[in-house]
């Protein structure tokens, strides 16, 4: 624990409403001065420093919030965000994000907290009657023997209580309830499921972890800071689906023994963050959350704590500096969550596709689950597919089926263009070249061709993309989403933009110096596996990249 985190809970600081404070405040003052600051920090007993930190870290407490919010995530940055961006700051209070989570129909926009503007043109955005309208859902198909954590969305999704229930949200609680805090972990083993936000950790090993760390506080949170570029599969299950994750997280509390719960949701998905305050309500209301759950001695209860833009907040213990009020910078491990989490007690945090399997798994049975998929890759897994592809959407796969299938059956290919690649798992995955997608899609089958599968967004890049810019996109994202803890990731993502600016012939030794040293001396995975897909694009497209160069 940090010097800091220690002064916090020897002094009894509430430092976890100091970002709810500065967010108010700044949106309706602007930014605090001195005085302001120090107020602030005496209300929470905090250091003034402690507070001046928090509100140099967040982007979205950097000023007056911009009316409108272009995303320059890859998918859209592939669509032309950038010639957006550049056309309308001139002339619109905005700024850039990563990412809106509409990477099916990119370019994007949010103006306001409620105006999503998807396949954005200037004048759209410029004109001056506002569009109201909400965005259709997008496609969702399923190449799975049947739909599992897409299903309640391909039914038209169950966002109000009397619908979740009819499709028989919270029946697996209520069972479990009935029976011993053990058997939910048991069942999580025999099921074999991994965790869906990347890492493909034992659900039930962290679980477990969790349950038999000492202490009497215990805590679970759901990873709602969904931020790859090209990934929006926790977007579509937090506003269509917020039962399945409010029944995930009850059956998490249940099994560690967790009494309190919160939802973290990144601000670019504001309706996310309405959905599910309105769910929670709507279950409170109805006797699901709170005390004395299904006339059992189980109580339980959640909160929704707003993201205030970091990117790196999607990696766990630095979701755990934001909520505890700090900068979102990540924790040295071990101790891991599960042991020493949030205010050092023990703590799960698993991602909403996660939570939204656990009832599944509970309803059909851990040894049904279990023969889905592949040996080391049980069940299916939600792929979304960029506006690259002729049909982009989500398409719900049982793990097993090539990569090739997904692309070219459920994608249908390239829309109207030759593709070069696919991107896999975001900024932190792989380039994955056409002679290679007829790997399986399996945690350890990809793994074993060093291919990151991550949190599975697909991104198509056709032939005639500008392979320079995609490279400098993601060098700028690293240098601007770092989150400074490690000075490799820090200064080198910096340096590694101004050499790729520099306009050399041929990548330079000090070029794969700096990415070996930021990939070898960072803390999470952001430093340590953002440098990896950078050398595939330099490998495999490096005479596009540095051509005509001098």
């Amino acid at each position: 624990m940090t010097n800091l985190r220690r002064y916090v809970v020897t002094h009894r600081g509430d430092s976890s409403s100091v970002l709810r404070r500065l967010q108010d405040f700044v949106r309706s003052h602007g930014t605090p001065t001195g005085e302001q600051l120090e107020t602030l920090a005496g209300e929470n007993a905090l250091p003034a420093a402690a507070v001046r930190a928090a509100l140099s870290y967040y982007a979205d407490l950097h000023g007056q919030s911009a009316s409108l919010r272009v995303c320059r995530g890859t998918s859209c940055m592939l669509a032309g965000a950038g010639e957006l961006f550049e056309r309308l700051e001139p002339e619109v209070d905005c700024r850039a994000v990563y990412c809106l989570g509409y990477c099916d129909r990119s370019p994007v926009a949010l103006r306001g907290d409620d105006e999503v503007l998807v396949r954005c043109r200037p004048d759209l955005v410029l004109s001056a009657a506002r569009h109201p309208e909400v965005p259709p859902p997008p496609s969702i198909r399923c190449l799975a023997r049947e739909p599992l954590s897409t299903r309640r969305l391909m039914q038209g999704g169950c966002a109000r209580l009397d619908r979740a229930r009819a499709a028989g949200a919270y029946a697996a609680v209520a069972q479990a309830l009935r029976g011993p805090r053990a058997d939910v972990v048991a069942a999580l083993d025999r099921s074999g499921e991994r965790g869906r936000g990347g890492a493909a950790y034992s659900t039930a090993a962290k679980w477990r972890a969790c349950a038999e760390a000492p202490g009497d506080t215990r805590y679970v949170i759901a990873n709602g800071d969904e931020g790859d570029p090209g990934s929006f599969i926790d977007r579509l299950l937090m506003e269509g689906d917020p039962h399945s994750i409010i029944e995930g997280m009850l059956l998490c509390g249940y099994a560690v023994g967790a009494r309190e719960g919160i939802v973290f949701i990144r601000s670019e998905y504001p309706t996310a963050m309405a959905t599910m305050e309105a769910a929670i309500a709507e279950a409170r209301q109805a006797g699901l959350l709170g005390s004395a759950l299904f006339g059992s001695d189980f109580d339980f209860d959640l909160s929704v704590f707003p993201g205030m833009g970091s990117y790196v907040c999607g990696e766990e213990t630095a979701l755990l500096n934001a909520i505890e009020g700090f900068r979102g910078e990540v924790r040295l491990r071990p101790p891991y969550p599960a042991v020493e989490g949030l205010h050092g007690k023990p703590t799960v945090v698993n991602n909403v596709e996660t939570l939204v399997n656990v009832p599944v798994i509970l309803t059909m049975g851990a040894e049904a689950y279990a023969r889905l998929g592949t040996q080391n890759s049980s069940g299916t897994k939600a792929l979304c597919l960029n506006h690259g592809f002729a049909r982009p959407g989500v398409v719900e796969v049982e793990f097993g089926i090539s990569l090739r299938q997904v692309i070219e059956e459920a994608g249908g290919g390239a829309d109207g263009h030759p593709l070069a690649a696919v991107l896999v798992g975001g900024p932190m995955g792989s380039v994955v070249l056409p002679d290679q997608w007829d790997v399986p899609v399996c945690y350890t089958a990809m793994a074993a061709r060093e291919i990151q599968l991550g949190h599975g967004g697909l991104v198509a890049v056709p032939e005639h993309a500008d392979f320079r810019a995609l490279l400098l996109h993601w060098a700028a994202f690293m240098r601007d989403e770092s989150c400074g803890k490690c000075v490799p990731c820090r200064l080198g993502s910096g340096r590694v933009v101004d050499l790729l600016r520099g306009g050399d012939a041929a990548p330079s030794p000090q070029l794969e110096r700096l990415l070996e040293v930021i990939e070898q001396g960072s803390l999470c995975a952001f430093g340590q596996l953002l440098p990896k897909p950078m050398r595939q694009l330099i490998a495999h497209f490096g005479d596009r990249i540095f051509a005509g160069r001098r």
